[in-house]
Formats: structure tokens, C-alpha cells, sequence
């Protein structure tokens, strides 16, 4: 496993398909923190979780549900990456924040871990340039200019 492995929030409220999903992730590398619905999600993200990519369901009968998650998160962290499944429930206009997916269940295994894997490599890849660009700012600040002598 990778020294810093990308962090991934699932939030599904059925057991089964919680436990069979986060075994499928965490086999590929992931760190996978588990929460069975929105409210236990935004309670750890409050907690101060750091995450890369959140993989939420969308019916949950607890709180929130997957589409309101995925606001909040976005408005609190809009660098985190963010899925969204359903298999009962397509999203209408303005359900998703600008850059979620949607996957529509069942969704084939590979195809879940493909979109986790790209949601984890844009992260990574932002926050890449992003640090590139505050170094750059950071050794701009340190240049002194030197006043001209006659």
C-alpha cells in the first residue's frame, strides 16, 4: 500500500453492500472510512476527517440524503472528489454539485473502482498543483528587487 493512500468516505446505509464495497476499495489500495448515512458522515467530516473522494449512496432513511451530502461537501471542501450512486434514484437538474459523477446501480465492480480511481487521481493531482502554485508564490515573495545604482 502506498505511504499516503488516498482516503475514500463511503456512505451506504445497507451493511452488506457497505462491508462488500469497502473491501473492493481498501483491496486496491484505498483507505476507506465507513459511515452508514449522511449524518454520521458529516459528523466525522466535522470531526476533522481529511478525505480524497466521498462514494455516497442516495437513499438513506437517516438525515441526509446522498445528493445533500454531496452539497455540503462540496460548499465545506470543494477540492474533494465526489460519486454518487443510486439504483432507485436519477438526479434531477441542480441535484449534483459541479464535477460529481453519478453511477447508476448496479454498477460492475471494475467500473466502481475505475471512477474511484480517477476521482483519487484528480484529487491528487490538484492538490499537486495547487502546491506547485503556492511554491511558486512562496520563492516569488523571497526575490528582493535591488535598486538601481548610478
Amino acid at each position: 500500500m502506498p505511504a499516503d493512500p488516498t482516503t475514500v468516505l463511503l456512505v451506504e446505509d445497507e451493511p452488506l453492500i457497505r462491508l462488500f464495497l469497502s473491501e473492493l476499495l481498501e483491496d486496491v489500495g484505498f483507505r476507506v472510512v465507513e459511515a452508514a448515512n449522511g449524518i454520521e458522515a458529516l459528523v466525522l467530516l466535522e470531526a476533522g476527517l481529511s478525505i480524497d473522494v466521498l462514494l455516497t449512496d442516495v437513499d438513506m432513511p437517516v438525515g441526509c440524503d446522498g445528493f445533500e451530502l454531496a452539497r455540503r461537501v462540496h460548499q465545506s471542501r470543494p477540492e474533494t472528489e465526489i460519486l454518487i450512486m443510486s439504483g432507485r434514484q436519477w438526479p434531477s437538474q441542480g441535484d449534483l454539485p459541479p464535477g460529481a459523477a453519478f453511477l447508476a446501480k448496479p454498477c460492475p465492480n471494475e467500473a466502481i473502482v475505475s471512477h474511484v480511481i480517477s476521482a483519487a487521481e484528480r484529487t491528487k493531482l490538484s492538490s499537486h498543483v495547487a502546491k506547485s502554485q503556492r511554491s511558486s508564490l512562496d520563492e516569488a515573495a523571497k526575490i528582493l528587487p535591488f535598486s538601481k545604482t548610478a
